[in-house]
């Protein structure tokens, strides 16, 4: 009877703890559902050599539990940012943790990682400098520059990623040595990456117009160390801008006769740089297989001075606008006379609004433009699509749909 009863209770307490998994998974895992992860490990992508790669802002992670990582190859978090010494910034004084330090081993972005791994994704870190005397100081010399290379190693070594992404924002034009020790930079992490970890790949962003411009960035050189090269094709139009721009035109630049037409018209609508243009320059000097493009899941707002397309700006007046918040534009109580609007130029949408009898346009993404950036995508040979960034567009998902139409195209 003991024996039986020992038996009874052996069996209850095994139906127990596999109810009390259960539900610590179902609680601790709510990003994708345990049947959605067991099917994605499944299905067999149609072209496993796309990718979609998505930036995860340390900011955004609180949003963990509504995150839309399925359709993802690479999950990239942001960031961890260097100081002018080589080290990671981990104090913004004594009593602050740096953020981007501080989230990195928070439980909700753990809880991410681990979905990301299940799903079999590369888990990447971003490393970020993004001011001209960091990049100068970190650069300067070898030994610098070897400093801060070892410092990255050190720290990838001990987290959950297995490949880094340099995002190093140079805004001006370095000079010459700083160009040169960036890509010894590249090279030396690129060298003793794999010694840390067999599966890591070097990846780097760059701007749109480090085709043409002289930039932090000698891509020739570059090329043998990366294996991603990340093209920025977003902010054309910022928030100080003096027009209301498109934020990332696929088109725009008039030929060489109607800008000097352009020229006699101040009315003219013909863009200074477009997304086509500066793809055309970048694949001169790096192969198609190794450029992702990078999209936006925000846009600018700004007071203009009329409706028109291009519209001069208020000073001061521009802010960021996430994909979401445009949405909810739309439903707003204060906004009236909204109309959405689209460029056939740029080949991009736009809104304009009254509140409070100002007038207000904001540019932006929506699936419709990005459709047209995937198809520049799959035309020119490049790799993939990056998105900036992961959260921007919660809850509404409609923006994914061109994203998950190319992840599961042949």
């Amino acid at each position: 009877m003991l024996k039986k009863l020992l038996l009874f209770f052996f069996i209850l307490g095994i139906g127990v703890s596999c109810f009390t998994g259960y539900y610590l998974w179902q609680q601790n895992l709510p990003l994708v559902s345990p049947l959605a992860l067991l099917e994605s490990s499944i299905e067999k992508r149609a072209n496993p050599n796309k990718i979609v790669y998505g930036f995860l802002p340390y900011w955004n992670v609180k949003l963990h539990s509504s995150l839309e990582i399925r359709h993802l190859t690479h999950l990239a978090y942001f960031a961890l940012d260097m100081q002018s010494d080589g080290t990671i910034k981990k104090k913004n004084n004594p009593k602050e943790t740096e953020p981007g330090w501080n989230k990195i081993n928070s439980s909700e972005l753990q809880k991410i990682i681990y979905q990301s791994k299940l799903l079999g994704q590369k888990q990447v870190l971003t490393i970020t400098a993004m001011d001209q005397d960091t990049i100068n100081a970190i650069l300067k010399d070898d030994q610098a520059l070897t400093t801060a290379a070892q410092n990255i190693l050190t720290e990838f070594s001990k987290l959950p990623f297995d490949s880094l992404n340099i995002d190093f924002e140079y805004v001006g034009t370095p000079d010459d040595t700083i160009i040169d020790n960036f890509t010894k930079f590249i090279s030396l992490l690129k060298a003793n990456c794999k010694n840390v970890k067999k599966q890591c790949q070097i990846d780097i962003d760059i701007f749109a117009d480090a085709g043409k411009q002289k930039r932090l960035w000698n891509l020739k050189d570059l090329q043998p160390f990366v294996d991603h090269v990340i093209v920025m094709a977003y902010d054309y139009y910022r928030r100080s801008s003096t027009k209301a721009g498109p934020i990332a035109p696929l088109r725009g630049v008039c030929s060489s006769e109607a800008g000097f037409s352009a020229l006699l018209n101040k009315d003219s609508d013909c863009l200074d740089q477009d997304i086509t243009t500066n793809i055309s320059e970048i694949t001169s000097l790096v192969p198609p297989s190794q450029l992702i493009l990078g999209v936006p899941f925000y846009g600018y707002e700004w007071q203009t001075a009329s409706t028109d397309y291009l519209a001069n700006t208020y000073p001061k007046t521009g802010s960021t606008i996430f994909y979401k918040d445009i949405i909810n534009l739309f439903n707003s109580p204060d906004v009236s006379s909204i109309s959405a609007q689209w460029s056939t130029k740029s080949q991009s949408p736009y809104i304009t609004y009254f509140q409070k009898n100002k007038i207000y346009t904001v540019q932006y993404e929506n699936p419709q433009s990005l459709s047209y950036k995937i198809k520049l995508i799959e035309n020119t040979g490049m790799t993939g699509v990056a998105i900036w960034a992961l959260g921007y567009e919660t809850p509404y998902l409609d923006i994914w749909q061109p994203i998950t139409e190319y992840y599961s195209s042949k």
